[in-house]
């Protein structure tokens, strides 16, 4: 009976991998292959049966095996540090007092600290378009809810001590602003 023979390339179609992981077998002695000339590599085809999809001999079944239950292990032992950080930071979390300020009431009247960015830029001759574009890029820093102002207005946006300041800051040197009695307002307070 003859033996059949494949190339490199045809080994690895019927391996399923790639024709280097063959070339990779055959130096590593643990695939056979002959030359028969100098440029040209023949593997029997009953070499390739270990190799093929589906099968497995002992020895891989055994590394496999070992393999498996090492990965098993790490995978319990990051289980168990996942549980450990997570009751630990939620020991954490109860046990720390919070640092956060109460958060101010963004409903209802407007506070006494804010002032409506609509009445500001018209005190200080500011179209309002222009400061609430300047808002949407994040130029000026505002306070955003749904306010009242004395005259029962709605007010969205509004500038606390901060956002005065960047407001005079950005637009003190504009042809069209008019300063007030509290420019520069470096000072918080009311407008």
């Amino acid at each position: 009976m003859t033996t059949e023979y494949v190339n490199i390339m045809e080994a690895a179609r019927r391996c399923g991998v790639s024709d280097k992981t063959i070339r990779r077998w055959i130096h590593a002695k643990k695939l056979p292959a002959h030359f028969p000339l100098s440029n040209r590599c023949e593997i029997a085809v009953s070499d390739l049966a270990p190799f093929l999809p589906g099968h497995l001999s002992r020895p891989c079944e055994d590394e496999l095996e070992s393999r498996v239950t090492t990965l098993e292990c790490q995978v319990h032992a990051l289980e168990r540090q996942v549980q450990q950080l997570l009751t630990r930071s939620s020991t954490v979390r109860a046990k720390r007092p919070s640092s956060r300020r109460p958060r101010e009431a963004t409903i209802g009247p407007l506070p006494r600290h804010l002032v409506s960015i609509l009445e500001f830029a018209q005190l200080h001759h500011i179209p309002e378009q222009t400061v609430r574009t300047h808002i949407e890029i994040r130029l000026l820093p505002v306070h955003r809810g749904a306010w009242t102002d004395h005259d029962s207005m709605p007010v969205t946006l509004a500038f606390d001590a901060k956002g005065r300041q960047a407001f005079h800051h950005l637009y003190h040197g504009t042809p069209l602003f008019a300063p007030c009695t509290r420019c520069p307002h470096e000072l918080p307070g009311r407008v």
